[in-house]
């Protein structure tokens, strides 16, 4: 039985993976562009939840809330140290990567 071709091509032939073949090189994402992103979100992240604890904190003050304060403070307490230990570690691979 011949090969049915539409409007005069070619029949294509199957798409097989092949794991040796690597990509060219115009098509590899640069990783730095990506850690530059990662680096500025964390960071970004860390000033606007430093920035809206204070402001919580102030807000919480200026009605009269002393005990929910204290509730915040252990949120605080807890997301802090995390969150500056990545802002820290991403900012330092960042800044000391080779160029």
């Amino acid at each position: 039985m011949p090969d049915e071709t539409r409007d005069g091509d070619a029949a294509e032939e199957p798409v097989v993976f092949d794991p040796t073949v690597r990509p060219s090189a115009s098509k590899v994402r640069d990783p730095s562009v990506d850690r530059a992103i990662i680096a500025r979100w964390l960071i970004a992240m860390m000033a606007i939840g430093l920035a809206a604890h204070y402001i919580a904190v102030m807000l919480l003050e200026w009605n009269g809330k002393h005990e929910s304060v204290k509730s915040l403070e252990v949120v605080f307490n807890a997301w802090l140290p995390v969150l500056s230990g990545l802002v820290g570690s991403a900012v330092t691979f960042y800044f000391t990567r080779e160029r």
